[in-house]
């Protein structure tokens, strides 16, 4: 075996391991802050607490990915999140977790989720070859999906028939494994090294907010990302828990199974990129996904409204198999909207500046979703959830349009700027 592929697949199985765990917990929390509040506002708390920090430290974390060691990023951000989870789990066990110390920890998590992710998704491009990077992707990808169809189901079962300590267990021990799985990575620092100061920060973080204004289309849709998450991150985070555990009344084991649903297709459509399509334009292939992904989200929305839940007789073994077959054929489109945006952006992006302008795009595409989560947990406690969801499909079929034609095209098809 090469040394491109050891290196890729270390990075690949340890990003493995830490998502099951984390997959795990991404059920296990909102069941647990449901049955301890009821309340959708609360909900939309955890999804803001979770997120201010990745938009805080975003740009300051994309400077650390390109002038520190990533292996050593991964590594160390690992060790120390799984830390921070098994205690939650030593708190737990002694009867003294509260929503209040859940809150803390979770935000420090998130941070040092921000640390961790620019600094990895660039490294990617730097462990296999230029002709491998969509394949590599779509593996990438293909791997977190998996990650996520084990991690939800299990999630539901253990936090029903174990608790929640139990579940920050296995998620604690999950980031300590994929720690150590990711110490045999073979890497060379490519970036500059240089040591760290207010003033290279800022001229950092400058350079990178300059290099995404050159790229001709970038600001379109980034907006447009921006907007989409806005409208669509916080009915995944927010309203689908509400509207399957309160209004359906889905058991947590069922809830956990709807989620890996969703990500089964995520999985299901990067086996097929990575099989099938990897030699296709990932432009075509993004708008094609983008669209059919909307078209599924409007028939979400009809399966959800009352007289469908009415008619399929609530939380029927029926109801649920409706609602998974259409989150699984949305993964699928999904899959081919994220990963050939992210094979584009690979390939648009100089090493140099990677960490940097993959932070900065997650956090542009992701500032207002903490606003957007908050809103849609105080509209839970102020309407029926399928108005919320009407709300969220029709702007997502607006925006769509709207920025196809104002030119999201021009990003798509720019051709790969020179490393220079």
């Amino acid at each position: 075996m090469n040394s491109y592929k050891r290196n890729f697949w270390f990075y690949s199985l340890g990003r493995l391991v830490s998502l099951i765990g984390s997959g795990v917990q991404q059920v296990a929390i909102p069941l647990f802050i449901l049955d301890l509040t009821g309340s959708g506002t609360m909900m939309g708390t955890f999804v803001l607490v979770s997120m201010l920090p990745k938009i805080i430290l975003g740009p300051f974390a994309g400077v650390l990915g390109d002038r520190f060691d990533r292996k050593k990023i991964m590594v160390y951000t690992d060790f120390v999140r799984g830390g921070l989870i098994l205690f939650l789990a030593l708190m737990a066990g002694f009867d003294s977790l509260t929503l209040i110390s859940l809150l803390i920890v979770q935000a420090l998590v998130s941070s040092f989720d921000m640390i961790f992710d620019p600094a990895t998704n660039a490294m990617i491009a730097d462990i296999v070859t230029d002709e491998d990077l969509t394949k590599a992707n779509s593996i990438v990808q293909g791997i977190n999906s998996f990650s996520y169809i084990v991690g939800p189901a299990l999630g539901g079962i253990l936090y029903g028939f174990f608790g929640i300590e139990l579940v920050f267990i296995i998620n604690g021990i999950s980031f300590v494994a994929s720690a150590v799985s990711e110490i045999f990575i073979t890497y060379s620092q490519t970036t500059e090294k240089t040591k760290l100061s207010v003033k290279k920060v800022l001229e950092d973080m400058k350079e990178g907010f300059i290099f995404l204004k050159d790229v001709k289309g970038l600001l379109i849709l980034l907006i447009f990302c921006m907007i989409s998450n806005f409208l669509v991150s916080p009915v995944f985070a927010v309203v689908f828990p509400y509207f399957a555990r309160e209004v359906v009344g889905f058991s947590g084991q069922q809830f956990g199974f709807l989620q890996t649903s969703w990500v089964a297709g995520i999985l299901l459509g990067n086996v097929i990129l990575g099989a099938f399509l990897a030699k296709k334009r990932p432009a075509k292939l993004f708008k094609n996904g983008l669209v059919n992904q909307a078209i599924l989200f409007q028939l979400f929305f009809v399966a959800a409204l009352p007289f469908a839940t009415e008619f399929f007789g609530g939380a029927t073994w029926i109801y649920f198999s409706v609602i998974g077959s259409i989150l699984m054929v949305t993964g699928i489109f999904n899959a081919f909207v994220n990963t050939p945006l992210m094979t584009m952006f690979h390939k648009k992006t100089p090493t140099k500046y990677r960490s940097r302008v993959f932070s900065v795009i997650s956090v542009l595409a992701q500032l207002v979703t903490p606003l957007g989560a908050v809103l849609y947990g105080i509209g839970l406690d102020l309407m029926a959830a399928h108005w919320l969801l009407l709300i969220a499909n029709i702007g997502s079929l607006v925006i769509i349009i709207v920025f196809f034609a104002k030119g999201l095209d021009t990003f798509l098809m720019e051709p790969k700027p020179s490393e220079a």
